[in-house]
């Protein structure tokens, strides 16, 4: 790890060429004698007393599920079954919604925090309409349910298999019930209604780039690419209308050649008008939150049984066959993997594939593992082997340690996001926010994992809490090697992008307690202004 910048002395100034690189980084008195000497008009901005960063990098998130923070009824906070049905009819009747060609759509709501903790089922979704289809997308995105007009769109009856990987939730007499968990499940009913969710993407850019910068976030990433949405992002590129980086990986499971080949000017390693296709994503198991995460040791006995180990997304030929292909082509590998059984597969079969391949660059790729909530200590010795990066949702601990503690018991729930593990193994791990899970706020990360507290107040493995400055590292300097981009990002350095975030004040000033867990009024810091190569683009 690079000796921690909390203890180098701390710039008074920086200055910016109009190539939009950072030309000057120390002295006050400095920086004003260069700027007298540029030909260019130099603008001096006083951020009086405000904290100058390089701009956060979002090491995973789903830059295109942003869309629903504007196109969806908003369940996140929903208490009860009866309040999610209200929401979704208060939704329908204020959006004006065609009865002939549209879709209800509510996200967020968790059931482990609704009275019952159950599911809504399609009979609850049909007290909102039986004549449009109703979606209810639960917080994790591994789970939605659907209303009966839904399913017959879809054409899931009681005969219908559970794909492989997946499944449908059932009534005794084996009619859905509307619950469809895992992506192949979901995608069933989404294919069916694709051509009424149809959003246009030049409507709502300005408004899903302000969710990542208002949080000082100039790259964002694009974490599970559709064929859709990657025509999308090209058309936001091409009509120039992206602010900030956005980099994305199309998903196993879509056409995967035929994205590239349409757009590839955009594969690579540049952007084009700030867009490039980085890579690829694996979905390998579903949500420990939701009981779809595969492990090794079973869940705590629920409605599943006593023995249950989550879901395995893809059988082990499949993951190598893809890896295999990814590093042959020189392409970064993303792989979605909660449970330690899914962070086993991947490791095994990206391993063997990695040994296969006679790409004489496989060193150079970089793959990620996401998410690591259930990451064993061994797991992570293993990383080095293929200089894989492990990449913690570490809100997790505030958001769900509760819920984890119930499924998986003190010893595996107390461990979850295990980033003081990876640090020992001198791993460039990174911290991101899933959103649109949750609003993509990466100093909250941070907090989460200096603090490692649920939101009952129970206590983490205070042993796995890393500091602030290193949780820094994490959303800045490490998550710009995860993109192959330190040399453009991640710190302000000369002749690095001028990509830079304004805080109200120093996180690393934040005050802690005698155990070193800072305040939680750092998860709350203020951005307030955000640049891009040196142009304020927040606020507009």
């Amino acid at each position: 790890m690079t000796p921690g910048f909390e203890h180098r002395p701390l710039p008074e100034a920086l200055l910016t060429d109009t190539d939009g690189r950072i030309a000057f980084v120390g002295s006050l008195d400095d920086a004003r004698t260069r700027a007298a000497r540029m030909e260019a008009h130099v603008r001096e901005v006083d951020l009086r007393g405000a904290a100058l960063l390089p701009g956060l990098i979002d090491a995973h998130s789903h830059f295109s599920g942003i869309s629903q923070y504007f196109t969806a009824a908003d369940l996140t906070d929903a208490t009860s079954v009866d309040d999610i049905v209200t929401r979704l009819q208060d939704f329908a009747t204020h959006s004006d919604i065609p009865l002939d060609n549209g879709v209800i759509l509510g996200v967020g709501y968790d059931n482990t925090t609704l009275a019952g903790h159950r599911h809504p089922t399609r009979h609850d979704l049909d007290k909102v309409t039986t004549d449009v289809p109703v979606l209810a997308v639960h917080v994790s995105s591994h789970m939605i349910v659907a209303n009966s007009k839904a399913l017959a769109m879809a054409g899931i009856t009681r005969d219908t298999p559970d794909p492989a990987g997946a499944r449908f939730g059932r009534e005794p007499d084996g009619t859905p019930d509307g619950l469809c968990q895992e992506p192949a499940a979901m995608f069933a009913v989404y294919r069916a209604l694709d051509s009424r969710m149809k959003i246009n993407p030049l409507v709502l850019a300005d408004a899903m780039q302000d969710e990542y910068l208002s949080h000082g976030i100039t790259t964002a990433q694009d974490g599970a690419t559709t064929a859709g949405w990657a025509d999308n992002l090209a058309l936001l590129a091409s009509a120039r209308r992206l602010r900030l980086d956005a980099v994305a990986y199309p998903m196993h499971g879509q056409d995967i050649d035929g994205i590239f080949d349409r757009h590839r000017g955009y594969v690579g390693s540049h952007y084009v008008n700030h867009l490039r296709f980085g890579g690829v994503k694996l979905i390998l198991d579903g949500s420990p939150q939701g009981r779809t995460a595969w492990v090794s040791e079973p869940y705590a006995p629920g409605p599943e049984g006593d023995d249950f180990h989550g879901n395995q997304a893809l059988d082990d030929a499949n993951v190598r066959a893809f890896a295999k292909w990814a590093i042959d082509d020189g392409l970064q590998v993303m792989a979605h993997c909660n449970g330690d059984a899914a962070n086993e597969q991947f490791l095994d079969e990206y391993g063997r594939a990695y040994d296969e391949s006679t790409n004489a660059r496989k060193d150079e790729l970089r793959p990620v593992m996401i998410h690591c909530q259930l990451t064993r200590r061994d797991q992570l010795s293993r990383f080095n082997d293929y200089h894989m990066i492990p990449s913690f949702f570490v809100s997790h601990c505030w958001y769900w340690g509760d819920v984890h503690l119930k499924n998986f018991g003190e010893e595996r729930g107390r461990r979850i996001s295990a980033v003081r593990d990876a640090a020992d193994f001198a791993l460039p791990y990174t911290f991101h926010t899933d959103s649109p899970i949750i609003r993509p706020n990466l100093l909250e990360a941070v907090w989460c994992a200096a603090a490692r507290r649920t939101r009952s107040g129970a206590e983490l493995d205070p042993k796995q809490r890393v500091g602030v400055a290193d949780g820094l590292r994490a959303i800045t300097a490490n998550a710009a090697y995860q993109y192959g981009e330190e040399h453009d990002k991640g710190t302000l350095e000369v002749g690095k992008l001028a990509d830079l975030c304004v805080l109200e004040r120093n996180p690393l000033d934040v005050p802690a307690n005698a155990d070193g867990v800072p305040d939680e009024s750092l998860r709350g810091l203020r951005t307030l202004a955000t640049y891009k190569t040196g142009t304020q683009v927040w606020p507009r």
